[in-house]
């Protein structure tokens, strides 16, 4: 089984169609070891190296006892409408786009709609450096009279997130988070260490009209991450026709 399993590596690595030198760079290993592993030196690569082709790709390890979790939305264009622009050229191809369901508002408006409760689907294209090697999407619309991220995020926004980021440890990083009664937020994110509990702050861009908000991760979220940080905002679509 673990022959396979590297040998189902390699062939992943064949078929993505990049250089080694171009793969190493984009998967963040060294050339030198990727070239070793191709030729059956599976001892040439560090855990760490397997742990981060595995991401690369938007694969996941799955242990006895645990469920997989649910395979990325495939796209398929049927007909596929063209613009002018593009007439003459060769069209769209799916395997380049990955499919975010779009869940809900966010902001001073109803707040955060679970992800079963899907309004519509946007599509990313998955080699933008923003989206490469990310898998864990979704899509947030920011509130009609929501004007707490101007002039970054305009109401209307459509904002993607990336579930599997949820890295707290630099300040200012713009965050999709939950106030303590499950509304969601497009916030930036600062957090400070206090004793046995963090203490969490929620920041925005208006800061003139909207002041920060504090929380206790402890007293306000029960210690409890996941209840506090959905995922980082990493991309955006703005209406612009005003602007």
């Amino acid at each position: 089984m673990t022959d396979d399993f590297f040998e189902i590596i390699r062939q992943r690595i064949k078929e993505a169609g990049f250089s080694q030198n171009q793969f190493a760079k984009d998967a963040g290993i060294q050339q030198g070891s990727l070239s070793r592993f191709l030729k059956g030196e599976q001892a040439s690569l560090s855990g760490d190296s397997v742990a981060k082709i595995i991401k690369f790709f938007g694969a996941k390890l799955v242990f006895p006892g645990e469920e997989a979790a649910e395979p990325d939305k495939d796209v398929c264009f049927v007909n596929a409408r063209l613009v002018p622009a593009g007439e003459g050229i060769e069209p769209p191809q799916a395997e380049d786009y990955i499919a975010a369901p779009l869940v809900g508002e966010v902001g001073a408006g109803p707040g955060y709609i679970p992800q079963d409760e899907v309004k519509s689907w946007f599509l990313a294209y998955r080699h933008l450096p923003a989206v490469r090697h990310r898998r864990n999407l979704l899509a947030v619309e920011i509130g009609k009279n929501s004007d707490s991220m101007l002039p970054t995020l305009n109401p209307g926004d459509i904002v993607l997130v990336d579930r599997d980021d949820r890295n707290v440890e630099h300040p200012g990083h713009m965050m999709l988070v939950l106030d303590p009664d499950g509304a969601g937020m497009i916030k930036r994110v600062s957090v400070r260490e206090e004793g046995h509990d963090f203490r969490i702050t929620f920041y925005s861009d208006n800061a003139t009209k909207h002041p920060p908000l504090v929380y206790s991760l402890r007293e306000d979220y029960l210690d409890d991450w996941d209840r506090a940080i959905v995922g980082r905002a990493i991309w955006a679509w703005s209406d612009i026709r005003e602007k």
